[in-house]
């Protein structure tokens, strides 16, 4: 799978690759928001796992973005953040996966359960 992770913390962008990747999985790590858009045409993820609250550009807006450019798009967001209105957020904006980053194993797996739209 080629994944794009966006997190303004590399630390946690190393968790996230570290717990949800394997070893033949691309990967493509972002900062922020902006730099997920600046990357999206040229990387094409099959996955965007996203943090919301981000330095520059946030998650929410971000994800917004990317669905007004591509719908199809696979985000899920990964935050640290159980917030009913950040999931009532993220659902108005197409994403309906949302993790919490205090378990960042089940991310696989229930994207594996997934049905890529492409791929």
């Amino acid at each position: 799978m080629k994944f794009m992770i966006v997190d303004d913390n590399e630390l946690m962008r190393k968790a996230i690759i570290e717990n949800v990747t394997d070893k033949n999985d691309q990967i493509i790590e972002c900062k922020n928001g902006e730099a997920a858009l600046l990357s999206l045409n040229d990387f094409n993820p099959d996955w965007i796992l996203m943090d919301i609250k981000m330095k520059g550009m946030n998650g929410l807006i971000a994800a917004q973005r990317i669905k007004e450019i591509d719908p199809a798009q696979n985000i899920a967001f990964v935050t640290s953040y159980d917030y009913e209105a950040f999931r009532a957020a993220a659902k108005n904006i197409g994403v309906e996966l949302y993790f919490m980053k205090d378990n960042l194993l089940l991310i696989r797996e229930k994207l594996e359960e997934q049905e890529l739209p492409y791929g």
